[in-house]
């Protein structure tokens, strides 16, 4: 224990409360008690081993361990093991008074670990001292499971066997003994005593020659040994003696047993073994002796065989009761044996039931002291059929030996009384109607019409026969053969003759008696009788209702009719009349297609009460196993269907009662409860997996005939919703009582199929597989059925059909259903695609009614325009068509039951039903035990109070969050589409059984996938869709490319192709007009974008959706990007069909998008991209011969050139905003400014240079026009920047274009491009127009860098302006003044271009190379070797003479460093905001070098010519840009050697003339 408290708290002190000890501690402290009982076991201090050990198991970590796969919990399941096995031995210790106490040790220990073959002996060996064979057996055998080699669950085994009486398994055990040891003696015994065929007559054989013994082993009531020695000749001289008769426990079947031991071999039957032994008589009194009643609550479950001993002596019993008893048995180790691991919770269960037999025990015990006084076993077993009767005994294990003492008592001699007789018949016709007795049915209704004659003779002498029932015609047979339905009150039904004291004093007697006979007559064929019999009937309940306000007469001890009602006997009588109706009428109403009166004629009669008939009618047209009622039903149907409007009451009611009908026909248990009202069904009984697949095959094809009818339902719901969305909500208000009735019965179809299929597959026959397919589908339909029915109700919120569904997914998951289809295979999931349908549904109804309720909160929003208006029906429209297309063209409804694990968990948001029905459905939960259970209070939930529109903000939030979730889920396992690969999922979607894997294999599976991401793919960035590339790529394997007749007319290529005047379409670019002129250009055959549009739906439906937006989706998902592969990857073929490929998709997409604007512009950066990334790695991996001389790839430079160029054009037409018509306009300049420059690999800067012709000149005007127009829309420097340079090279007046460079410095100051660029053109400008220009001097001086070489500049130009003076002096004067200006510009220009190559600008090459021209061309002293120096930077460094020492610029800024500080003492930042392309940067390589091996030849610097011959030819870096230098440079170096050998030789100081190679 410890507390914790901040520091500072000394106020809490007092309150501080200790915190509870971790799981780990108490863990701890389990097992130091455990260790401590231990320790007390081995002092012998029981008492106290027993208090610790019992402490242990009652802590709640340990009482709460359960046996599952959960790891978490192993330790603690292994101490439990542990304490049980101990705590049983402490018990054993104790003496035989906790022997009960130390079974159920064992019995817990075993069900946590089943593997331990000594837990198992032990277990065996104390139930067998105890007297529980079956359970000592079932533990021998699982010892041996556990340890096929074990000696002692061996032997014990066979010594426990012999004393139940197996004589078959006995052998088998016997030889398993001697297989291992071959000379075993007592195995040897038991096998030579079994198989021993030669014995005395009479005598006993086989096993019953055998007495159990083992040195370890209690038995208790032995049977006597074979060989005994009794006086066989000798009779018994005195009859009146008692005979004791020993039966097992006190309960009616083990009492009958004991008597039918007695009766059997006195009536010829079972008399071969025993009968000499003692002589038996039916007429000697029995006195029956209970076992003690410690054992009997011990072992209520235990059937040990009856024994008799006359005056006290014990006496083997017969045969029969060996059979019967080792039947049991057998019956009950088998039970143990299908379910291991369930088998000691069973036993625990029948040792703690055995309070719920006291009242049985209570009774027979009862019985047996007023019987005390018998004259024997005739007596007894006669007063035991006379007690039953008055009783009405509800066991109904006995009923069927009730019947085998009746026929051994029929002779006797003693009458019956009429009530016994009554009771005997229907035990012989309920017991025959069951369908297990289907084959024996004549036998059993034939005895109960024997005991129906008896009740008459009974009565015959005190009451004439004939004037109580001879008048027998009194209700007309012409009234049975009316078509109208009889009611309870009806005057057919009465006569003044019942109202005789015979009747009226017993009136639910005779009631009993002519419904009893009634039946039989229907049976019989006789419908007259049977239709007066009937009234009788229910004329007598009705009498007795107004007597004693009952109508209704229980019948406990039938299986089948547990009670009599009007209602029940009046449905009978309807249906005598439907048969007849079937006979005559109803075939000629039909073919007269008289429906309206066959519906009218047949409802009343079929539905006059809510109760159904077990017997099967004979059907006149069928094959004689079709129920009336079936057959009055689909006419009924059939009727219904054909009238307009259809009357969907009657419908819905049919197709319920014909489903109800089906189950019972298919012994679906109770759940249909015979005689009762429809919502008072009991508890279905169902039945087990043998019986299900058994080879009758009538119970076959009613389950068939159920799965069909659950198939008509789904068809008969959505009719039924068409019905609703039709006439209104308020029409299928009155259906909501019908809804949940079918509920119920599709409820009980799972729960059977859940029961008997899915949980017990492993003890089904070989055509299991085939039942289980059939059945899953059942199960499916069901569920969709349920589910369907459950929405079509208006009163069920949204939040509870989402729940429904949800929970309906998870149960088919539990049992690997949720894709599953009618083939089974998962080819159709009809579950996924009514979900999907259903949740998408959902949503759109949740978010209309949150915008609905939005507006009127907010009436002063701001309406959407027309164009949004339209669109919004668009989406609407396609929202409509997805739902449709997802279920394709199946019935695909949700199906849905939620699943219980071992509590109920109350599903919420489910209508209401009544009390009555809540606790059906709880009961019949409760006998879902050791199996997962369909949780039917999915139809007990409560509803939510509020509405959906009364629901807050953050709760509609919520719910389309829920709604989500569960589309997630759907679309998971019925596509592989997992949309929550990032983290802001807090849970993972489930992997189920049979989820797909995305292997989706048509397209209309793709079609349904795409339907549903294109919202959120809508939605998603691009890091949003590469989470769908997956699922994308898969889907265009189904649509690789639009279809043949799109693609034949292909208008995105026509427009690439086309010859167009680009200069016109960029002169109208951003005027009114232009889109038009645009769209016209796209459609040149007189089309418009309607047509076009027309004929795109015409060719691509039903999957325009997916054509017009996968490729556009899938182009943003892929990666695209050409530059992310390896250098000079583009070059080749692959990056060729690279290129295409990531055009074509958005080309794809323009074909059904013609006016997207993303994807003209997507598409022209493609293009774009690929012009850069060929000139780029074309300048360095091809040198310019080899270009020129390659025709593919000039050519794709060109195309590509072209295409960019005209989708920036169409962008431009398209863009909304201004942002994005500047962003188009600077690329569309930039794309025809990079058609102008001088570069490699095009170019060589020696040879071949740009011709400047027509074309050339278009391009620089196109440029600059759309410059411009970019300026106006953003003052960008960038785009003052290529202005200026434009207008230099379009010639323009050196004013203008130094004014846009000024303009671009002024934008971004920091710049060093528009700085380098301005003075870089003032030097050119000095050095290429003299220094008499005073226009150019005047104008430069507007320019400079330094503001006092400025103001200096400016006075002595306005003294030389204007030039009047024509003297030779002034003249002279005036030339030296110009020269000084321009000394002092050129001077300021070089002093600028210093500050572009300082401190981290270093490696600005084109300000250094700029730099050495103009010292060249300057001329002055020095300046040629300061040249040479200046540009040396780019070709030497600190290890070389040599190298090339150059870097691209790459455009980043760089924070924090050095800058360089500028003239006067001001420091400008300057940046390099422009980066250099690698043809740019090559291009600059070579113009520099020839530039600076011209500076070394004139230098004279033979040495560096040298170093740079050799280094170019060895250069691996830059050897294919450059290997056409190599001889420069070879030229140059031997001209420089030649000069300085003439200069040595002439001792020439001028330098030699320069001459060319």
């Amino acid at each position: 224990m410890f507390s914790i408290a901040a520091i500072n708290d000394t106020d809490s002190r007092g309150q501080w409360e200790p915190l509870a000890p971790t799981k780990e501690a108490l863990e701890f402290h389990l097992t130091q008690a455990y260790h401590d009982g231990l320790l007390k076991l081995q002092a012998k201090d029981y008492e106290k081993a027993r208090e610790l050990l019992e402490s242990v198991l009652k802590d709640p970590l340990i009482s709460n361990a359960e046996v599952d796969n959960n790891t978490t919990d192993g330790h603690l399941l292994q101490l439990k093991f542990l304490v049980l096995k101990n705590l049983a031995t402490v018990f054993l210790q104790q003496g035989s008074g906790h022997y009960e106490s130390a079974l159920r040790c064992y019995l817990q220990a075993v069900e946590i670990e089943n593997k331990d073959s000594v837990v198992w002996n032990q277990l065996g060996t104390l139930s067998c001292s105890m007297g529980s064979l079956s359970i000592s057996r079932w533990a021998f055998e699982q010892g041996l499971l556990c340890s096929p080699n074990n000696w002692n669950c061996m032997e014990k085994l066979l010594e426990v066997l012999i004393a139940i009486g197996d004589e078959v398994t006995c052998l088998s055990v016997a030889e398993l003994i001697l297989r291992h040891w071959p000379s075993h003696s007592r195995a040897l015994h038991v096998k030579n005593t079994i198989e021993e065929t030669e014995s005395a007559p009479f005598a006993p054989r086989g096993i019953d020659k055998l007495e159990p013994k083992h040195v370890r082993l209690k038995f208790h009531d032995k049977r006597k040994a074979p060989d005994e020695n009794l006086d066989e000749g000798t009779a018994l001289k005195k009859l009146n003696q008692n005979i004791e008769l020993q039966i097992a426990e006190a309960s009616w079947v083990a009492l009958i047993d004991g008597l039918l031991g007695i009766l059997l071999p006195l009536n010829g039957c079972g008399s071969e073994v025993g009968t000499g032994k003692l002589y038996r008589s039916g007429d000697v009194r029995l006195s029956i002796l209970f076992p003690p009643c410690a054992e009997i609550v011990m072992e209520p479950v235990e059937k040990k065989e009856p024994t008799l001993a006359p005056s006290g002596e014990s006496m083997p019993p017969n045969d029969n009761d060996f059979q019967r008893a080792s039947s049991s048995k057998e019956k009950e180790s088998n039970l143990l044996e299908e379910q291991p691991q369930e088998s000691g919770v069973l036993v625990l269960k029948v040792l703690g039931a055995a309070n719920s037999l006291d009242m049985e025990s209570r009774d027979v015990a009862n019985f047996v002291r007023e019987t005390s006084k018998n004259y024997g076993a005739y007596h007894i077993g006669h007063l035991l059929l006379e007690h039953a009767a008055s009783k009405s005994l509800v066991c109904l294990d006995a009923h069927v030996k009730f019947l085998e003492l009746e026929k051994l008592l029929r002779n006797w001699g003693q009458d019956r009384t009429p009530e016994c007789s009554l009771f005997l018949a229907e035990l012989y016709y309920d017991i025959g109607s069951s369908p297990s007795n289907s084959n024996n049915l004549s036998e059993f209704l034939s005895e109960a019409s024997y005991h129906l004659c008896k009740i008459i003779e009974s009565v015959a002498l005190d009451h004439p026969f004939y004037s109580t029932f001879g008048n027998k015609n009194f209700s007309s047979f012409k009234s049975f053969q009316g078509t109208d339905a009889i009611s309870p009150d009806s005057s057919i039904c009465e006569s003044s003759h019942l109202d005789s004291s015979l009747l009226s004093n017993k009136s639910p007697f005779w009631a009993r008696y002519f419904w009893l006979s009634g039946k039989l007559s229907v049976r019989d064929g006789n419908k007259a009788k049977a239709y007066e019999e009937f009234c009788i009937s229910m004329s007598l309940l009705a009498k007795n209702e107004n007597a004693d306000n009952s109508c209704m007469v229980q019948l406990p001890h039938c299986k089948i009719s547990k009670e009599l009602t009007v209602e029940r006997i009046l449905h009978e009588i309807n249906l005598l009349k439907v048969d007849f109706l079937l006979e005559k009428t109803l075939g000629e109403m039909i073919e007269k297609e008289v429906f309206v009166e066959c519906v009218t004629l047949l409802a009343p009669l079929l539905f006059s009460a809510n109760s159904l008939s077990p017997s099967l009618a004979s059907d006149p047209k069928g094959d004689g196993v079709t129920p009336v009622e079936l057959s009055a039903l689909d006419i009924l149907i059939k009727a219904c269907q054909k009238i307009k409007p259809m009357d969907m009451e009657v419908y819905l009611t049919s197709h319920t009662r014909k489903l109800q009908i089906l189950m019972a026909l298919a012994r679906m248990g109770e759940c249909v409860a015979f005689g009762k009202a429809f919502h008072q069904k009991s508890v279905p009984k169902m039945l087990s997996g043998p019986e299900m697949v058994s080879s009758d095959g009538t119970s076959k094809h009613w389950n068939d005939l159920v799965t069909d009818e659950v198939k008509e339902i789904l068809q008969c719901v959505s009719q039924v919703k068409n019905f609703i969305d039709q006439s209104g909500e308020s029409n299928g208000i009155g259906l909501v009582s019908i809804f949940s009735d079918i509920q119920s019965l599709l409820l009980a179809i799972m729960y059977n199929i859940a029961n008997n299929v899915f949980c017990k597959k492993s003890s089904m026959q070989v055509n299991a597989d085939h039942l289980e397919q059939k059945q899953s589908n059942c199960f499916i339909d069901a569920a969709i059925a349920f589910c369907k029915l459950q929405h079509l109700d208006s009163s069920v919120t949204v939040k509870s059909q989402v729940e429904l569904i949800v929970s309906t997914h998870d149960l088919l998951a539990e049992y690997g259903l949720c894709c599953a289809g009618e083939g089974g295979e998962g080819e159709e999931a009809t579950f996924l695609k009514f979900a999907i349908k259903h949740l998408l549904a959902l949503d759109m109804k949740l978010k209309s009614s949150f915008n609905s309720s939005s507006r009127e909160i907010s009436p002063d929003d701001r309406q959407p325009s027309n164009d949004n208006d339209f669109k919004t029906s668009e989406n609407e429209i396609s929202s409509d068509k997805k739902g449709e297309r997802m279920c394709g063209t199946h019935n695909s409804e949700s199906i849905t039951a939620r699943k219980d694990d071992i509590e109920g968990i109350t599903s919420k948001g489910t209508p209401s039903f009544s009390g009555q029905e809540k606790d059906n459905a709880i009961a019949l939960q409760k006998q879902c035990t050791n199996v997962d259970k369909i949780n039917l209070e999915e139809k007990c939930g409560h509803q939510l109070d509020e509405g959906d529109d009364e629901l807050s903000e953050d709760e509609k939030e919520e719910l389309e969050l829920m709604i989500d979730n569960a589309l997630d889920q759907c679309f998971f396992c019925l596509y592989g589409l997992n949309l929550r690969s990032d983290s802001s999922y807090d849970d993972e979607l489930a992997v189920h059984k049979n989820t797909s894997r995305g292997d989706y294999q048509t397209k209309e599976q793709c079609a349904d996938v795409f339907q549903y991401i294109l919202p959120s793919a809508k939605a998603s960035s691009r890091t949003g869709l590469v989470k769908l590339r997956r699922v994308l790529r898969t889907i265009r394997k189904h649509f690789p490319q639009p279809p043949e007749e799109i693609l034949a007319g292909n208008i995105i290529d026509k427009f690439f192709d086309a010859d167009l005047c680009e200069e016109e379409l960029s002169e109208m670019a951003g005027s009114e007009g232009y889109l038009e002129t645009v769209t016209k250009m796209l459609f040149p055959d007189g089309g418009n974008l309607k047509q076009y549009k027309a004929s795109l739906l015409r060719s691509s439906e039903p999957y325009l959706d997916v054509y017009s937006n996968l490729y556009y989706f899938l182009a943003q998902s892929e990666e695209m990007n050409a530059t992310d592969k390896w250098p000079g990857f583009v070059l080749t073929k692959e990056g060729e069909e690279f290129v295409q490929q990531n055009a074509n998709l958005f080309k794809y997409d323009l074909l059904y998008n013609p006016l997207c604007f993303e994807s003209w512009q997507r598409l022209a950066n493609i293009y774009d991209e690929e012009v850069d990334l060929l000139l780029n790695d074309g300048s360095k991996h091809i040198n310019v011969s080899g270009w020129r001389k390659n025709i593919t790839l000039p050519q794709r430079v060109e195309t590509s050139r072209r295409r960019s160029r005209r989708c920036l054009l169409i962008s431009l037409a398209l863009a909304k905003t201004s942002e994005q018509q500047c962003e188009i306009h600077e690329l569309l300049a930039l794309v025809y400014y990079d058609s102008l420059q001088n570069v490699v690999p095009f170019y060589d800067q020696r040879s071949l240079v740009p011709s400047r012709d027509a074309v050339w000149r278009i391009y620089c005007e196109n440029s600059m026009r759309h410059f411009k127009k970019a300026l106006m829309h953003k003052q960008d420097w960038s785009h003052a920047f290529y202005i200026g340079k434009l207008c230099e090279k379009l010639g323009y007046s050196y004013e203008t274009s130094l004014s846009y460079y000024d303009k671009a410095i002024a934008l971004n100051p920091s710049a060093v491009d528009p700085f380098y660029r301005m003075h870089a053109s003032r030097l050119k400008l000095l050095w290429n127009c003299g220094k008499q220009n005073v226009e150019v001097l005047k104008v430069l001086s507007t320019y400079f860098f330094s503001q006092s070489l400025k103001d200096a500049a400016m006075d002595i130009i306005s003294k030389i302006t204007p030039e009047t003076s024509l003297l030779e002096e002034d003249k002279l004067e005036k030339t030296e003044k110009r020269e000084e200006v321009w000394n002092m510009l050129y001077n300021d220009c070089l002093s600028a271009l210093e500050i572009c190559v300082g401190g981290d600008l270093k490696h600005f090459h084109k300000a250094r190379f700029m730099l050495a021209q103009g010292l060249y061309k300057k001329g002055g002293r020095g300046d040629l070797q300061k040249a040479k120096d200046e540009l040396s930077f780019c070709f030497r460094s600190s290890r070389s003479c040599f190298t090339i020492n150059m870097w691209e610029i790459d455009g980043m800024v760089k924070k924090g460093k050095r800058k360089a500080p500028g003239l006067a003492g001001n420091k400008k930042a300057l940046e390099v905001n422009l980066p250099e392309s690698s043809r740019k940067f090559i291009t600059c390589i070579r113009k520099y070098l020839l530039f600076y091996l011209k500076l070394l030849e004139e230098t004279g610097d033979v040495c560096t010519l040298d170093r740079a011959y050799v280094s170019l030819r060895s250069d691996e870096r830059f050897s294919l840009c450059i290997e056409d230098l190599v001889p420069v440079a070879l030229g140059r170096h031997i001209k420089a050697l030649v000069l300085s050998i003439n200069q040595v030789e002439t001792a020439a100081t001028d330098p030699a003339s320069s001459f060319e190679h």
